[in-house]
């Protein structure tokens, strides 16, 4: 990151300003939050209706916790950033509440596939497993891609010199073929352990399409 000079970022100050206006940003929190509040509707629901009995195991109950905090955290940054004046005022602090919704909107739905009592998903030792993998390798994508764009950036990718190229390079292209395959080999077993209907093992895949997409397309951010 040392290596970074400036004038290599000219391109990537104008995708910030592009993306990360106090205007472009509210637009993104609010998309985001319509999506995260469909699915935290049901689990609000279904605490509300039987308590938390509905949510019987530990790992559960411990990610609806988990899943109502950030939630609320999303509902209170929302409603600061609606006013234009916070918006500026807290203009440095955004970039962190982006990485928040970003994460929520990448992770959220699995909500749906481990919490089995409300969504009707299973949640077997085999398929959290399955489930994990299919995190952790978007952890991992997300650091190597990560990884890349610093280097990309060193290089002088981001300038408006003749070096400028795309954001996607060869090992981006490497790692996005890497990762369908990795994804399909785990839907698969997935949809092999639970005789999974189409529309269910669709409804996974939906999940992880949306999971990798914000792993590799955040990266660009930690510049």
């Amino acid at each position: 990151m040392n290596k970074i000079k400036e004038e290599d970022l000219d391109e990537f100050r104008i995708t910030c300003r592009n993306r990360l206006s106090p205007e472009t940003a509210v637009g993104f929190m609010l998309g985001s939050i319509i999506y995260t509040s469909l699915i935290m509707l049901g689990v609000i629901y279904g605490l509300v209706k039987f308590g938390w009995s509905v949510y019987p195991s530990l790992l559960e109950e411990t990610i609806i916790k988990i899943e109502l905090c950030l939630y609320s955290l999303q509902i209170i940054f929302l409603i600061v950033y609606l006013f234009p004046k916070a918006r500026f005022k807290f203009q440095k602090l955004q970039a962190i509440v982006i990485l928040l919704y970003a994460l929520q909107l990448a992770t959220i739905g699995f909500v749906t596939v481990v919490v089995s009592s409300i969504f009707g998903y299973s949640n077997d030792r085999i398929t959290l497993t399955y489930v994990a993998l299919l995190l952790l390798g978007a952890f991992i994508i997300h650091i190597f891609t990560t990884i890349n764009t610093f280097k990309q950036a060193s290089e002088g990718a981001f300038s408006k010199r003749e070096n400028s190229v795309s954001f996607f390079s060869k090992t981006k292209d490497f790692l996005m073929i890497a990762s369908i395959l990795y994804i399909l080999t785990l839907l698969i077993l997935i949809y092999i352990n639970n005789d999974y209907t189409m529309g269910q093992i669709g409804w996974y895949a939906v999940l992880t399409l949306i999971l990798y997409s914000v792993a590799i397309g955040a990266a660009e951010f930690q510049l």
